[in-house]
């Protein structure tokens, strides 16, 4: 069975969730007053610290680094097992 993700935009960021779950995987956000965005997704087992994120990079403009984020889980989404 494979997920499904959704966007939702609280405060001044844009997170990816699973829409089963709630779990948030992605987030998109500007670098503190620049108009550059950074696109990370969270890949650990959500132990709070740097290991769970993997940063997708710096992008010009948002719609860019949300799609960074999206095509990351759409791969992801097709490569994993699902439990048996």
């Amino acid at each position: 069975m494979t997920e499904t993700f959704d966007w939702k935009e609280r405060g001044s960021a844009y997170y990816y969730y699973s829409q089963t779950t709630g779990k948030i995987v992605g987030k998109v956000s500007k670098i503190a007053n620049n108009d550059i965005w950074i696109a990370l997704v969270y890949t650990g087992q959500y132990t709070f610290t740097i290991d769970d994120e993997r940063h997708l990079g710096q992008y010009i403009d948002i719609n860019s680094a949300m799609a960074a984020v999206t095509f990351y889980w759409e791969v992801q989404n097709r490569t994993l097992l699902a439990d048996t």
